[in-house]
């Protein structure tokens, strides 16, 4: 599939599809720097952003959480029907990408080595990180948290 077919594609269905990406930011600790990992997903449709998670330690049980609380009924971000962009990352644990596939999100596991196939997820990514975090200095878990929110 071309690049230009791709486009086009997310265009046609961007109402049901879902990107999602890790990113990582520096925060100053008690202990000293701490390199945190931000799990988010977009709507490609709406452009919602969903802060799914913020840890130090991205592990399984963790991932496997995030994947509950996105697929819950309720108020869970991901709903039947709709399709998951990601990318490769390891982190994507198999136990939370069968937690997924399970609730009826299709996931598409994107080509090793093409960021610009999520381009929604990156560039807000950017977004985020050149008018947000460099401008600001953040101390511990809560400020971190706190300037995503905002």
């Amino acid at each position: 599939m071309t690049t230009t077919t791709w486009k086009a594609c997310i265009r046609t269905y961007r109402d049901v599809l879902v990107a999602t990406d890790f990113f990582t930011a520096e925060v100053w600790t008690w202990c000293g720097l701490v390199t945190y990992y931000v799990l988010f997903f977009v709507h490609l449709g709406s452009r919602k952003v969903s802060m799914a998670g913020v840890t130090s330690h991205p592990n399984e049980q963790w991932m496997m959480q995030i994947a509950r609380n996105v697929t819950m009924e309720t108020w869970g971000f991901l709903a039947p029907g709709q399709y998951l962009i990601h990318d490769r990352d390891g982190t994507y644990c198999p136990a939370s990408q069968q937690l997924i596939d399970t609730a009826g999100v299709t996931r598409v596991p994107l080509p090793p080595r093409s960021p610009h196939l999520n381009a929604y997820a990156e560039r807000w990514v950017r977004s985020v990180k050149e008018e947000c975090f460099a401008r600001l200095i953040l101390f511990g878990e809560a400020s971190l948290r706190h300037a995503l929110q905002e």
